[in-house]
């Protein structure tokens, strides 16, 4: 009896030993050993829902490769950049950041969207795609020559010598995985319509001119097809009669919007989403995506307060009413708050106004792919 007595008083003790209870840090590996599965897969870095994004138009999205061209249509020196990080000119046409910026930051790609005439353009920029938009350019060729910029056609080109330098980088293979899979952009023919369409007027309807641009949208997309990619996003026109050039080009003393040139807007627009639901039919394993940048933008301008924007007529830099390019220089004098502004010189939205585009973008455009 005493011994039985005696293992059972060692069994309690050695249970008592064992008992994680007894023992703080046998409790802590427990907890551990329970929760690391947990904690690794927390902290795993989500895929990119795109292996690469590749920017195609005006200079809505030119991040900078009008720099490395000939042309007046520039936007490297101040104020352009003022609130960029490191407060400096890049050839954005804004304050900030633009869309391809924001967009690629969002999409956890990079920082920043790289021209691709940047002569430093390092191995990891051309694998996770680069720009090609140029300021001043559109869908007709004859828009482009006025200013001397890369028009879609050379954008295209461009685009094909980039996807050389991607199959010597990644291999041929992987070349065409990245570009199959990436998202392709286009945002232009904003231009086509405030420039040279206004030197056609007498000469061509505007509708007939709306479908010359329409076919041009047609066989850039089919040739970027041909060529690997196959998710689009083609942005529609914004309201242009209200941008403060056009308005004051209009004359209005009371500097509303121009509504005829937001109408003919709108008819584009309607010809364009019914035209790409036609394409992508014709274009096997095509997705594209048509962004209503019409009602983005109408949305802001109807809803200042709700947005804290106190001014839609004019630009922050200068007066506000003609400024744009050089004439928007370190010697114009620019608004302090340009957060309250939609348009930063008498063309182009603040980086406030790109930001709110580009939520609608991550919440109506990006979940169709």
């Amino acid at each position: 009896m005493t011994h039985l007595k005696y293992k059972e008083h060692s069994r309690s003790r050695a249970q008592a030993r064992i008992s994680p209870m007894a023992h703080p840090v046998l409790l802590l590996l427990l907890v551990l050993l329970l929760v690391s599965p947990a904690i690794s897969s927390s902290t795993k870095r989500v895929q990119p829902k795109f292996p690469a994004t590749f920017y195609f138009g005006d200079s809505i999205f030119d991040t900078g490769n009008n720099n490395h061209i000939s042309t007046l249509g520039v936007a490297s020196h101040l104020p352009y950049g003022r609130d960029f990080p490191g407060r400096r000119p890049t050839g954005r046409f804004s304050n900030g950041r633009l869309v391809p910026d924001l967009l690629n930051e969002k999409l956890q790609l990079k920082e920043f969207s790289t021209p691709y005439l940047d002569t430093n353009l390092s191995d990891e920029d051309i694998k996770t795609g680069v720009n090609f938009a140029s300021a001043g350019s559109g869908f007709d060729d004859r828009t482009s020559h006025l200013s001397n910029t890369l028009p879609l056609s050379t954008q295209v080109d461009l685009f094909e010598e980039y996807l050389k330098r991607l199959s010597d980088i990644a291999g041929d293979r992987e070349a065409s995985r990245i570009v199959t899979n990436s998202l392709i952009f286009i945002n232009s023919g904003t231009n086509d319509f405030t420039r040279y369409y206004r030197l056609l007027r007498g000469r061509m309807d505007i509708g007939e001119y709306q479908d010359t641009i329409l076919r041009m949208v047609r066989e850039y997309v089919k040739e970027l097809y041909n060529l690997g990619g196959r998710k689009f996003c083609l942005a529609g026109l914004a309201p242009f009669g209200c941008i403060p050039l056009q308005i004051t080009l209009s004359g209005d003393p009371e500097r509303a919007c121009v509504d005829e040139q937001n109408r003919d807007a709108q008819n584009y627009n309607s010809k364009l989403e019914k035209m790409l639901q036609t394409l992508q039919a014709s274009l096997n394993g095509s997705k594209i995506v048509y962004l209503n940048s019409y009602q983005t933008f109408t949305e802001i301008l109807v809803n200042t307060n709700k947005y804290g924007f106190t001014e839609t007529r004019r630009g922050c830099c200068g007066t506000g009413l003609t400024e744009v390019g050089l004439l928007c220089n370190v010697f114009t004098h620019t608004c302090r708050n340009s957060s309250s502004y939609v348009f930063y010189d008498a063309v182009h939205p603040t980086e406030r106004v790109y930001r709110i585009a580009t939520d609608y973008i991550l919440k109506k455009v990006i979940p169709q792919f």
